[in-house]
């Protein structure tokens, strides 16, 4: 006999609506009723008079009726707050997946460790082959479909080697100028898709003293000018060492809480250059360098990633001293709190 307060602990909340996002389309203007289906469900919802065409507003539609047309109002505003570990990629979000009991005991992950991203449709999963031999096995990428065990391979990310760069860079070292490749991001075939990079330039580094000074520069930027937070650009280039074409960029948003520590990072995201476009097969491979930073996936790369030789030597990211970042192509750009809002608002119109 099962007590009732037991069957009343694992009853399921059975859910009456759902949350539906509609972005307000170029041609419709404030107030005007527009036609959309989710779920089965066709209705008609008048957009809010403070929305402009790119923006999004979210919508609560009943789950029971399907096939039913029926005019609805969008929802209140609300509070909430996003902390759990996910990604977005293009229109689809993948929540990372908690270690079951078998998982820990799985001692095969200790010596090729993986990480998975579950999503609705597909999971995302991560794996380094080899954490004895990190400078020889290299960061890889598959998508699975729910309800398969074999997935398929998106690409690697790997450190450069010697055969990557330029003749005058690996036998004159110390003479060199030019371009340096960092890490590669391999796709499925092992061909070479993207890279990260470096400027070797002369006597780029003079200035490089300066940065003793950089605790009274960020204190005169937290005091002073108010600019707590930082947006950085990183260049993400194709397969031609030599060319400057630019395919992508990450672009990272980090906040200053005081002048004494390193900086939190609050956001890291990856968009096509002007005029280019990326699958979703290249943003998944693109994503491996931002999740392998991001903290995310510590506890299980921690080995591959920071044992001498490992891929932590490979990944520039931004160090907010310009010398060092212009070296590594990344651009930065101080801002206040309502410049840094105002960004994001831009970003999540279009």
């Amino acid at each position: 006999h099962t007590p009732t307060g037991t069957r009343k602990q694992t009853k399921t909340m059975a859910r009456r609506h759902m949350r539906v996002q509609l972005r307000v389309p170029n041609w419709a203007q404030p107030g005007q009723v527009i036609d959309a289906s989710a779920g089965g469900r066709k209705f008609s919802v008048a957009i809010p008079q403070h929305l402009r065409p790119g923006q999004f507003f979210t919508v609560r539609v009943p789950t029971g009726g399907e096939g039913k047309e029926t005019k609805m109002q969008a929802a209140a505003p609300e509070v909430s707050f996003n902390l759990e570990p996910n990604i977005v990629i293009g229109n689809d979000k993948y929540f990372k997946e908690v270690k079951k009991c078998q998982d820990w005991c799985d001692c095969s992950r200790f010596c090729c460790p993986y990480v998975v991203f579950s999503g609705k449709s597909e999971d995302v999963r991560m794996k380094h082959n080899c954490c004895c031999l990190p400078c020889c096995c290299n960061f890889e990428a598959y998508t699975v479909k729910n309800g398969h065990s074999n997935g398929k391979s998106v690409g690697a990310l790997a450190p450069a080697g010697c055969c990557d760069q330029n003749f005058c860079a690996v036998f004159c070292p110390c003479f060199y100028t030019g371009p340096k490749m960092q890490a590669k991001f391999l796709g499925a075939d092992g061909n070479l898709k993207y890279m990260l990079k470096s400027e070797v330039k002369c006597c780029q580094y003079l200035c490089l003293c300066l940065a003793i000074c950089s605790p009274c520069f960020r204190m005169f930027r937290f005091c002073c000018q108010d600019s707590q937070y930082t947006r950085y650009e990183q260049n993400v280039y194709g397969p031609d060492l030599n060319d400057q074409t630019v395919f992508a960029k990450i672009i990272y948003t980090d906040r200053m809480v005081c002048p004494c520590i390193p900086d939190e990072r609050i956001q890291m995201r990856i968009e096509p250059a002007e005029g280019r476009t990326l699958s979703k097969e290249d943003l998944v491979l693109l994503s491996i360098f931002p999740t392998l930073i991001s903290g995310y996936t510590l506890w299980e790369f921690c080995i591959p990633l920071w044992v001498p030789g490992g891929m932590a030597c490979a990944m520039p990211s931004p160090s907010g001293i310009v010398q060092v970042d212009d070296a590594n192509n990344i651009q930065g750009e101080h801002m206040n709190i309502k410049e840094a809002l105002e960004e994001r608002k831009q970003d999540s119109m279009y």
